[in-house]
């Protein structure tokens, strides 16, 4: 089946889902409500996932970075990319940070788009995209729902201290250096408070799952689910076609 077929496909089928973004910043409990959805039966596409896999040796994308970066930042036996190596070093240097990026983010982006073609060909009426960088990519703008979980600074900075090990001075420039949560949390549409236990969250999650239920209507999300499917098609496609060099 080629891209026409497939996004024809999505087209004519396209009143029958759904596609819902889910963000946060960093420790402030994203992947938890990802993880709670995930086990209440929603499929999710996970863009922290997808970037671990495309830089496995063999994929496109583990080719570039080693001829970008240098034999440096892999592992000499198992060629695996030493990821806390490379983030240290690009967190501290924009131009190596924007090269870095500028291979990761079309190889992700691919690797979404064929997760969630294969979520509408099974048949899923609803699809979370869980992204860090949801808003800073704009995918907000195309999307019927946008879920941020957020929290306190301070429940923040505790979490991703006692998470990775960081002083309290490195885990609030870590925090400061990415897009503010409060900015995040205007452009939402629902808001998860996680400054409580896992146990309030766990029920704060039932009642999300529910008010998802109960937000779907085809004829509400068909406008936006039509505009998704095209944007991001055009846009994955394009990157893609870059990254296997094939324009």
């Amino acid at each position: 089946m080629n891209i026409k077929n497939i996004l024809k496909y999505l087209i004519d089928n396209v009143e029958e889902m759904v596609i819902v973004g889910l963000t946060g910043g960093i420790a402030t409990g994203k992947s938890s409500v990802s993880e709670m959805l995930q086990r209440r039966g929603l499929h999710i596409v996970d863009a922290d996932l997808i970037a671990r896999k495309v830089v496995e040796p063999g994929h496109p994308a583990y080719t570039k970075l080693r001829k970008e970066f240098g034999s440096e930042f892999f592992d000499a036996n198992t060629g695996a990319l030493d990821r806390t190596k490379l983030g240290d070093v690009v967190f501290n240097d924009a131009e190596k940070r924007r090269k870095l990026n500028s291979v990761l983010h079309p190889a992700i982006r691919w690797e979404m788009f064929l997760q969630i073609v294969k979520y509408i060909l099974f048949g899923s009426h609803m699809i979370v995209l869980d992204t860090p960088l949801l808003i800073e990519s704009g995918y907000h703008k195309i999307l019927g729902t946008v879920i941020v979980v957020w929290c306190e600074d301070e429940v923040q900075i505790n979490r991703l201290m006692l998470r990775d090990g960081l002083s309290k001075e490195d885990a609030a420039a870590r925090i400061a250096a990415q897009l503010p949560i409060k900015k995040k949390m205007e452009l939402a549409t629902i808001l998860i408070d996680n400054n409580g236990s896992k146990e309030e969250l766990e029920q704060k999650v039932d009642a999300l799952v529910r008010e998802l239920n109960s937000r779907w209507t085809p004829i509400l999300f068909r406008a936006g689910v039509y505009s998704l499917i095209y944007g991001l098609s055009m846009v994955f496609l394009k990157s893609s076609l870059t990254l296997f060099h094939i324009v």
